[in-house]
Formats: structure tokens, C-alpha cells, sequence
């Protein structure tokens, strides 16, 4: 049996590989053949017309240029799209007379909670122009129902689900399979808040740990409950009510409740649009897509010559060159030492949605952003997580802006490495050293950390957490003994990080540049993006192979009975090794 199954993988990654070498060669042809159309725009756009969100995408600060470009040449879909382009595309909707509406399709969007927020924010606006929003789809998770409450009216299909009950976090503990198996991690770490290595000293949530997660999603919950409240007109009582009592079982109850307006399935929710737009059940119904979206009237001056650069600190923070979805210092840093030079760069927003990482990397991106902040404004936008190395490197700007809901602080420092050394035991194997000095064996993954060694980490640690609060004292203008008490790893949301003086204020992107335009006195300017990478067409063919790649061996490992997600939690234990300053793992709030 396990023959047949080794040889049908084996088989299903022959025929995958060929399959995926034939689309990219069809892609490489296809590219050139179209001439590099990139910039061809749409016309035609009609009188009364509805603009159609589909918002049930991976939602992303930054992608990779090309996708959107392929998706339309050759009709592929990657299902995902940048948290800006929905943004302008709704004020671009808002100021064009001949868009009356939204129709949103936003029940499950692959999301973060600020870009969710984000997202809602402009709807609003978008309905303060006089417009209107309906909302249609068949599943609505919780965020999913977030987002849509801001529309006029909310419709589900009759057979739909609806799901609304409170908001949770759940975190993986290791402890118990370490030691069922003797693989383990040596964790060092400071601050009785940093959590990052809790999972694996303990089988059980610390009750520091479960202090701050408990603040983090009650302050949440407080905010989306307000938004609803809101927007739904009902008491915030009743809503905490709904939720605790689980009273939305189907989606008949959703509509008993209040939380949605009707039950129809997608035809009668366009008859719904077209009632309103005075238009005859039998007439088409005049639509305008994202894509078409292009020829909506534009926003801003794009012909200014003043310009404010968007640097993307996307991902985990490492030591050396990085990618659209990790941030590597050299990238930063040279970006940044590039803009400096550029007299048509007048400000910088770095847009962080970072969880940490390399504590090195860090600083040393720390540094960078203090050198050219003295020569140019440097303002910092919070996405969905800006803590630990995350926050360490904003500290280094002239302002900090964020969410309400971003996670930021954990300011705090973990070390961990590896240890097998039961393992090794438990199957007959014995590492033997020879050694001049006696603390020359300091780490061996056979033995584990040594005791002068875990001395010498200690030190550096307490090195890394001071250096790290004098950054946020300096940065902030708060004075050491005050950082201490909001340090020790604890993480904080926007609203408490504005309260205890992390950040300056609350806003999104489009705020920050705003800020960053008064800061530099520019009252006209167009916005660009960096960093540029010297290869984005090959990034690109790199991303489609990996994509393609994780696909089969997601098809693989499901044959074997191994869940993927499994190795994706592996995964981030292997990127903890090292002296790092990086958000305590598995912070999911669902």
C-alpha cells in the first residue's frame, strides 16, 4: 500500500512539474506577444452604473505588479488584491457621477482586521457622497459581516450561514509532544509578557500571556461591536447578547435579530439594485469591475512632480536581501539610501506589517530610517501587526500612525535554538566532543545549550532589550523607567498604544501620507511605491512556481494523511532560532 502511494506522488509531481513547465512557457510567449500592454486602460463606462466589489480575496498591502496584468491577459485569477487599489478605487467611484452604487460581495475576505477596517471606512465615505452600498453573498464569516454591516442594506441567500459569536484567539503549546519525542527548543527570553517561546517551556497558557491576549481582543471587540452598532443602528448591548447567546443558528435568525435586512438569492438581490436605480427587471443591469475601474475618474495629481514614496515592510524581518513578503535589511536600507538621493521624494511613509524578526536586521533598518529621516519626513503606517522588530524599526520615524486594531509593542527580545538532544538518545545516538577550553563547546543540537554559553546569550539578550528601549525613550521622548512598564513583551493594540504613547494617532494609509505631505509642506503630490526590485518579471515566474509547488505538495502530503498546516506551524518554529525581537507566535484572531 505505502508503494502504490509513494508511486502515484511520485507520478502526480512528474505530470504537475510538466504541466506547470508548459503554462510557463505559454505565460513567457504570451507576455512578449502582447507587447507589454500593461498600461492599456478600459473605456466606455455607462450612465448609471454600479460598481461591483468582490471582496472574497487574499487582501494584501503589496503584490507582485505582474499578477493583476496576467490575471487579464490570460485570464488567470490569483484571487488576491491590494488593500490600496479597492481604496482608490472606491473614492475614485464616490467622485464619478456616473457610478450611483456598491454592490459588495464581502462575506469571506482573506483579510486582516485594519485592512477590513480600512476597507469599511471607505464604503462610509463612499455613502456619505450620497450613494449607496448593498451587500450580497452566501457565507458571511464574522469579518466577513464586519465589513458588509456598513452597507445600506445586507442580504444573504436563504440557504446561506451567518457566523457571529465573540472573538478568539487560539495558541499552539509544545511542551507535551517535545517531550513525548525529545525534540525541543532552548528558549531564553526576557519580560515576563514575551511569549514568543511560551509554547514551548509550558503545556499551558502563562496568565501574563492570557492578561494580554484577553485586553487585546476585549479592546477589538469593543471597536467592531461600535462600528455595527452603528451602522445597524442597535444597541451594543443587544449585539453583545447576539453573540453570547449564540442567537444567529441560520440565517432566518440573522434577519430576526437585525443584523441582516433580507433572504434572497443573487437574482433577486440585483432586482433589489435595480429597484433602486429605477430600472425595469427586464433591462441589464449596467456593472463596472475593478479592471474597468481603471477609467473612473482619477484622485490626486499625478502629474505633480512632488512625490511621496510608500517603502513596504511586508513580512518577517531578516538578516540580508528580502522579498514583496520578507523584509530583508539591505532591501530597506538601500531603498531608503537610494530615496535620500532622489530630490523628487519629498517625504517617506514606511507602511509596517511586520510581526519582527532578526533583531540585527533590525537595528540596523532602525538605523537607516534615523539617517535619512534627517534629511526627509519619515512617517511610519501600522498594518495588521507592526510588534517587536516590527516596532523597534518605526521607533526611528518622525510619526507612527495605526489601526485601532494593529498589533504593536512587544517590546522584548526571545533566543532559541534547537535541541535533540533526548532524541538522539532515545535512538542510540551519543555525540562525543574533544575540546581545548572548557566553554568551547557552547551549542551543539545534540547537547543543547551549555551553561557559560546560556550565560553569554543572557548578556547579549539584556544588551538587545536595552538598546531596544532606548530606541522606543529616544523615539517617542518617553523616559526609560516609563518604556519598562509598557515593555517586558507586551503587546498592545492601537488604541492603547496611542494611550500609553507608542504612536502619535489613529489612521490608515492614506492618512499617513497625508501626514507626511504636511510634514514635508507639500500640498501637491503623487504617491510611488519601492521598493523596486531589479527582477519583478522573474520574482513573478518565481512566486507561480512556488505557488504551483505548494499545491503539490499540499496534494502529497494529504495522500500520507498529513495535514499542511502542520508543516506551515513547523515553519515558524525553525524561524525563531536566534537572538530575536518578534511577536509571540500563532497570534490569530478569528
Amino acid at each position: 500500500m505505502n508503494f502504490f502511494k509513494v508511486f502515484l506522488a511520485s507520478l502526480l509531481g512528474v505530470v504537475t512539474a510538466f504541466l506547470l513547465f508548459l503554462v510557463v512557457l505559454f505565460i513567457i510567449v504570451g507576455f512578449f506577444a502582447a507587447s507589454f500592454s500593461l498600461e492599456e486602460e478600459v473605456s466606455g463606462i455607462s450612465e448609471n452604473s454600479v460598481l461591483e466589489l468582490n471582496l472574497n480575496k487574499l487582501i494584501v498591502d503589496k503584490s507582485s505588479p505582474y499578477e493583476e496584468e496576467f490575471s487579464r491577459l490570460f485570464d488567470l485569477n490569483f484571487n488576491k488584491i491590494e488593500i490600496r487599489r479597492i481604496v482608490e478605487t472606491i473614492k475614485r467611484a464616490k467622485l464619478d457621477q456616473r457610478i450611483k452604487g456598491i454592490s459588495l460581495r464581502a462575506g469571506y475576505p482573506l483579510a486582516g482586521w485594519t485592512q477590513t477596517s480600512t476597507i469599511r471606512d471607505a464604503l462610509e465615505d463612499f455613502k456619505g457622497g450620497g450613494k449607496f452600498v448593498y451587500a450580497y453573498d452566501e457565507f458571511y464569516t464574522q469579518k466577513g459581516y464586519y465589513l458588509s454591516s456598513v452597507a445600506d442594506t445586507i442580504v444573504a441567500h436563504p440557504m446561506g450561514s451567518f457566523s457571529f459569536k465573540g472573538l478568539v484567539s487560539e495558541v499552539l503549546y509544545y511542551k507535551d509532544i517535545q517531550d513525548k519525542y525529545g525534540i525541543r527548543f532552548d528558549i531564553i527570553r526576557n519580560g515576563k509578557y514575551k511569549s514568543a517561546g511560551e509554547p514551548f517551556l509550558s503545556d499551558r497558557m502563562s496568565p501574563e500571556n492570557r492578561e494580554q491576549i484577553a485586553r487585546l481582543l476585549n479592546t477589538f471587540w469593543t471597536d467592531i461591536r461600535g462600528d455595527i452598532a452603528s451602522s445597524r443602528k442597535l444597541d451594543e448591548e443587544a449585539i453583545d447578547r447576539i453573540a453570547n447567546n449564540l442567537e444567529v443558528a441560520v440565517v432566518e435568525d440573522a434577519v430576526d435579530t437585525g443584523l441582516l435586512d433580507l433572504l434572497v438569492d443573487e437574482n433577486d438581490f440585483e432586482n433589489l439594485i435595480k429597484e433602486n436605480l429605477n430600472i425595469s427587471e427586464n433591462h441589464k443591469l449596467k456593472t463596472v469591475d475593478l479592471r474597468e475601474a481603471r477609467s473612473l475618474k482619477q484622485v490626486g495629481d499625478r502629474d505633480s512632480q512632488n512625490r511621496i514614496a510608500i517603502v513596504y515592510a511586508q513580512g518577517p524581518i531578516i538578516y540580508g536581501t528580502g522579498t514583496e513578503n520578507i523584509v530583508g535589511h539591505k532591501t530597506v536600507s538601500n531603498t531608503l539610501e537610494k530615496l535620500a538621493k532622489k530630490e523628487s521624494i519629498k517625504a517617506i511613509v514606511l507602511r509596517i506589517n511586520s510581526p519582527g524578526g532578526s533583531a540585527l536586521a533590525s537595528e540596523m533598518i532602525w538605523k537607516s530610517i534615523e539617517k535619512i529621516s534627517q534629511k526627509k519626513p519619515v512617517v511610519t503606517s501600522m498594518g495588521d501587526v507592526a510588534a517587536s522588530g516590527g516596532y523597534y524599526i518605526a521607533t526611528g520615524s518622525d510619526k507612527i500612525f495605526a489601526d485601532p486594531k494593529t498589533i504593536t509593542g512587544s517590546i522584548g527580545v526571545v533566543f532559541a535554538v534547537p535541541n535533540m538532544k533526548d532524541f538522539m538518545d532515545d535512538i542510540g545516538i551519543n555525540a562525543e566532543h574533544v575540546v581545548t577550553h572548557d566553554n568551547a563547546l557552547d551549542y551543539s543540537i545534540y547537547e543543547g545549550i551549555q551553561p557559560g554559553f546560556r550565560q553569554v546569550q543572557f548578556k547579549e539578550m539584556n544588551k538587545v532589550y536595552d538598546t531596544f528601549k532606548k530606541r522606543v525613550s529616544e523615539g517617542r521622548n518617553i523616559n526609560i523607567e516609563e518604556v519598562e512598564q509598557i515593555a517586558q513583551g507586551r503587546v498592545w493594540s492601537g488604541d492603547e498604544a496611542l494611550e500609553n504613547g507608542l504612536i502619535d494617532g489613529l489612521g490608515d494609509l492614506d492618512y499617513a501620507i497625508r501626514q507626511a505631505a504636511d510634514l514635508a509642506d507639500v500640498s501637491s503630490y503623487s504617491v510611488v511605491e519601492y521598493p523596486k526590485w531589479d527582477d519583478e518579471f522573474g520574482n513573478f515566474l518565481e512566486m507561480l512556481i512556488s505557488s504551483a509547488g505548494n499545491v503539490l505538495k499540499s496534494e502529497r502530503l494529504d495522500m500520507f494523511g498529513i495535514e499542511p498546516y502542520v508543516l506551515d506551524e513547523i515553519k515558524k518554529i525553525d524561524d525563531l532560532s536566534g537572538m530575536q525581537t518578534v511577536l509571540p507566535l500563532h497570534l490569530n484572531i478569528r
